[in-house]
C-alpha cells in the first residue's frame, strides 16, 4: 500500500523534485561545460565557481534558468576569459529536469547563497513563460558580475 501511494504521488508530481541533478547536468550540459562544470576554453564558460553565482542580487536566482530555457549568445567574460559562442535554448527538458540541473549548478558546483533553497518545478514553469531575449540576459549577467 505504501509503495502504491508513493508511486501515485510521484506520478502526480507531489513527491517533489526526484531528478538526479548531477546525472541530468552531466547528460545535458557536460559536453560543453564539462562534467565538472569547468567549461571549455573559448566555447563554454565555467558554471562551477561562476562569477554570477556569487551575486547577492535576488535576480541571480532567475539568471541560470532563464539562460537554460532561452539560450544565450555573444561575448561573455567569465573568470577573466572571453567566450564567444552560442548556447541553444534547452526547452526540450522537463521542468523537473531543469530544476534539478539548476539546483545542482547553484547549490553544488558553487557555494550556495545564504538561505538557498532548491529550484522548484513550479518556479521553472513560471520562468518558462517569460519572454527573455539575448540582450536582456547579457544585461542581467553584467549586473550580476559587477
Amino acid at each position: 500500500m505504501l509503495a502504491a501511494t508513493a508511486l501515485a504521488l510521484l506520478i502526480s508530481g507531489q513527491l517533489g523534485n526526484t531528478a538526479d541533478g548531477k546525472a541530468a547536468f552531466e547528460s545535458a550540459c557536460g559536453a560543453c561545460h564539462k562534467k565538472d562544470g569547468m567549461g571549455v576554453a573559448g566555447l563554454a564558460p565555467p558554471l562551477a565557481r561562476a562569477d554570477w553565482a556569487k551575486s547577492a542580487d535576488p535576480a541571480m536566482r532567475t539568471y541560470l534558468p532563464l539562460v537554460v530555457l532561452n539560450g544565450i549568445s555573444g561575448k561573455i567574460v567569465a573568470g577573466g576569459k572571453t567566450f564567444m559562442s552560442a548556447m541553444p535554448p534547452q526547452k526540450q527538458h522537463s521542468d523537473e529536469e531543469l530544476a534539478a540541473i539548476a539546483a545542482y549548478v547553484v547549490g553544488t558546483l558553487n557555494p550556495p547563497p545564504a538561505g538557498w533553497t532548491d529550484y522548484t518545478t513550479a518556479e521553472i514553469a513560471t520562468l518558462r513563460t517569460e519572454k527573455t531575449d539575448r540582450k536582456a540576459l547579457l544585461e542581467l549577467r553584467g549586473k550580476l558580475v559587477e
